[in-house]
């Protein structure tokens, strides 16, 4: 339940059962959209304004569903409120943002990152592997043609993040943190119950770094912007978010902790 308050989702089928995390749909979003909006403001822009351009009423409402889906689209809630803010402060971010805001509502997502990190530098992901792991995590749940639509969409997604490269052929790579994307990808880790140490060696910190001088470097950057303070003393680390969280959210993370 507390999860579910600060924005991630307890469905067992996410949205990349039915599209890839919907990067271009929501660069349109962020774009058009002010910082200060509310749940109903994003049902006016995308199903009564059509501001994705859908061709029909249908394709706009399913364009909304998959988003909700992804995103939550919330900004009463923790996860996509800093999402929102932080897409806005920079929107050269939004690609790492998106991904990892979906891996933390999508377990198909989260699935698929397992195989994704075996892969070595510059190694070809074949398609049926993808489908096999996501038979492996979820057997006899989705049909064949469900599986190769969703290894398409995570490969899609994996691909936007900068974890694979390639239109047809898809091979790994590493991405490249930004100090946004480093600071909300600690910071999602952080709404999970992850603390120190444990936030920095997670998986959340893989979604946007390949090792850990490379992500302390960003986290440094966006400690000096001021978006997340980190005090680190005789080898322990703290990271300190409360000026991301309303108070009730601080009081609802403390008391699960």
């Amino acid at each position: 339940m507390q999860n579910i308050l600060l924005g991630f989702s307890s469905a067992k089928i996410g949205g990349h059962s039915a599209r890839s995390m919907m990067l271009l749909e929501m660069d349109t979003l962020v774009h058009a959209l002010p910082p200060t909006i509310t749940k109903n403001d994003f049902t006016k822009a995308i199903i009564e304004e059509n501001l994705l351009n859908k061709p029909t009423l249908s394709s706009r409402k399913k364009s909304f569903r998959h988003l909700m889906d992804l995103y939550g689209l919330d900004p009463s809630k923790a996860m996509f409120r800093v999402f929102w803010d932080f897409a806005h402060a920079d929107i050269d971010s939004l690609p790492q943002l998106c991904l990892v805001c979906a891996y933390a509502r999508d377990p198909q997502l989260r699935q698929s990152f397992e195989l994704i990190r075996t892969l070595r530098l510059g190694e070809v992901l074949v398609r049926a592997d993808m489908e096999q792991h996501l038979e492996n995590g979820f057997p006899a749940r989705f049909s064949c043609a469900t599986k190769a639509s969703m290894a398409r969409n995570v490969d899609t997604s994996w691909t936007f993040g900068g974890h694979l490269e390639g239109r047809v052929k898809k091979t790994r790579r590493l991405p490249q943190p930004r100090p946004i994307s480093a600071a909300y990808a600690m910071f999602v880790g952080y709404l999970t119950g992850l603390r120190g140490e444990r936030l920095l060696d997670s998986l959340y910190a893989a979604l946007v770094a390949s090792n850990r001088a490379q992500l302390q470097a960003a986290l440094s950057l966006a400690s000096a912007k001021e978006l997340i303070s980190i005090k680190q003393a005789a080898g322990i680390v703290e990271f300190d978010f409360s000026n991301l969280l309303t108070q009730a959210e601080q009081d609802l993370i403390h008391e699960s902790n």
